[in-house]
């Protein structure tokens, strides 16, 4: 099997194939030096879980029972100014809250039941309305 290399398709030399050869060091460098993955980034805490994020919306890295209290992680892909954060009560319906800390905790949770929460990133701006990512949505089921 013939190596094709930047100077076989560019030529020896020019401007294109030294781009070419010095992105490829480069991106060499990277991944011996460890700064670069073959892996998609992952979700971590999920326990052998590998969801990955989207890049537009908070991510969430725990979801977990903790006692009669249920907790949530998450995390921002970019900086967001806030967090909405919503949840069902009791006879139904949802309930929305800001939240600036990325955990949230629901208490007093019964058992057998599935408790989720819906999460999106904000950013304000002065006298403007803020603008939201979409929802991103993790549920736990209690023991």
């Amino acid at each position: 099997m013939r190596r094709i290399d930047s100077a076989s398709i560019f030529g020896s030399s020019g401007p294109r194939a030294r781009f070419i050869s010095v992105l490829r060091n480069s991106i060499l460098a990277l991944a011996a030096g460890g700064l670069l993955s073959t892996t998609p980034m992952l979700a971590q805490g999920f326990q052998g879980d590998y969801q990955g994020c989207a890049a537009d919306r908070p991510c969430f890295n725990g979801a977990h029972q903790a006692g009669n209290k249920v907790v949530f992680n998450f995390t921002g892909v970019t900086g967001w100014d806030f967090y909405n954060v919503r949840y069902a009560v009791a006879g139904g319906g949802e309930k929305q809250v800001e939240n600036r800390s990325g955990h949230f905790t629901l208490n007093n949770v019964k058992p057998r039941r599935v408790y989720t929460l819906k999460v999106q990133g904000c950013n304000s701006h002065f006298l403007g309305h803020s603008t939201c990512s979409p929802w991103n949505e993790q549920s736990v089921t209690t023991r």
